[in-house]
Order: C-alpha cells, then sequence, then structure tokens
C-alpha cells in the first residue's frame, strides 16, 4: 500500500532516518527549482513517520506550523462527497501566488486556472484511492513559467474515501525562463506548443 511513498521516505536520506526539523528550517523561504524534490520528499516522510505513530487526532487534521519553513506552502483539504469538489480549511501564505490570493475557506473548484485543474486530478485520485499522490507539472501563468511539485497526503478516512488531505504545492521560476518572463500574450501559446508539453514533466503517482 505505501510502497512508492515508501521509496520517497528513503530518498529523503540515505540512511534511512528523518530529516530533522532544523536541516528543512535551512532551506530558502524562495524556493529554487532545486528545492522542489528535496522539500516533496520531507514532506512525504513527515507525514508518512506521522501515519505510522498515529499522531494526527480523531478528526485527522494536520497542524502545519509542524512542517515550519514549508508550512505556507501547504494547505489542508476537506473532502466532500466523496470527492466531488474540496474545501480549504488551512491555506499557506506562499500559496496564493498561484492560485489567486487567500483560498481559506473557498472551495477548490473555485480557484483559477490552471491550479484548479491540476490540483483536482491530485485530490480526486487521492481521495478515491486513500493513497497518497505526487506530481510535477510546469505552469504557465501571469506571463511567468513555473516548475510545480504538488503532493495530495490522505490523512484522515472512511471505509469509502478520504474525508481529509494534505496538500503541497511548491513551486519556482523555470531556470530556462527566471531571468526573462515570457510576455502575457505568448504564455498561452508556450502552453500549448511541443517544447512544453515535453517540459511539463508528469510524476507517476505511488
Amino acid at each position: 500500500m505505501f510502497t512508492g511513498i515508501y521509496e520517497i521516505y528513503c530518498e529523503s536520506n540515505r540512511s534511512g532516518k528523518m530529516i530533522s526539523h532544523d536541516q528543512c528550517r535551512s532551506a530558502p523561504r524562495r524556493l529554487r527549482s532545486s528545492d522542489l524534490g528535496v522539500a516533496s520528499r520531507w514532506v512525504a516522510a513527515k507525514w508518512l513517520d506521522g501515519f505510522r505513530r498515529g499522531t494526527d487526532g480523531a478528526s485527522g487534521s494536520v497542524q502545519l506550523a509542524q512542517f515550519g519553513v514549508l508550512e505556507p506552502y501547504l494547505a489542508e483539504a476537506i473532502v466532500l462527497e466523496r470527492g466531488a469538489d474540496f474545501v480549504f480549511a488551512k491555506w499557506g501564505a506562499a500559496l496564493g501566488t498561484l492560485c489567486g490570493g487567500d483560498r481559506s475557506g473557498h472551495k477548490l473548484s473555485a480557484l483559477p486556472q490552471p491550479s484548479r485543474g491540476q490540483l483536482r486530478r491530485l485530490c480526486v485520485r487521492a481521495a478515491a484511492e486513500q493513497l497518497p499522490q505526487a506530481r510535477h507539472a510546469t505552469w504557465a501563468l501571469d506571463g511567468r513559467i513555473w516548475q510545480c511539485a504538488m503532493l495530495a497526503l490522505p490523512t484522515a478516512g472512511d471505509e469509502l474515501s478520504a474525508t481529509r488531505l494534505l496538500v503541497a504545492l511548491f513551486f519556482a521560476p523555470h531556470p530556462m525562463f527566471a531571468a526573462q518572463p515570457v510576455p502575457r500574450g505568448e504564455a498561452l501559446r508556450w502552453r500549448r506548443s511541443s517544447h512544453a508539453r515535453r517540459a511539463r514533466a508528469i510524476l507517476p503517482n505511488s
């Protein structure tokens, strides 16, 4: 059941031990492209460790502050009607950069594109399968190109589906375009081009 996520956990530290909270805090607040994988693996490892210890409360609610410097990139989603929609009970401050501002108390279906479509696919699958999901993607948004790493990790559920998810969206300027933003009129054309399709690296789901 946890084979895929356990591999991520082991990759986070070759010795098989958890990366410490202090080590995570040493990461830069503004993420770079090279930070995305490290941040994803650290959050996945911490989620797995908590899951094994059964540290979540009866509601399955997650204390985002325990993730230190990565907290602004995290949200908690409550699953509605077995995945028909999701409402964000908690919302990290950095997420507004790509998701149109503070979305606390808002439904995922109200987010703008491309965050709505990308996160919806991830969350629907995590809720239905009650398994962690991971994905990488390249987004063209407001004249800028972003590299994104996304996670949806179940924290509570019943016999039919997950009822709460820990959602992570890590992002950094794409290194190919960091120096010169793509003009707004060109962003959509770039996104639809064959080059964009090649650059959109999707990780296999766990």
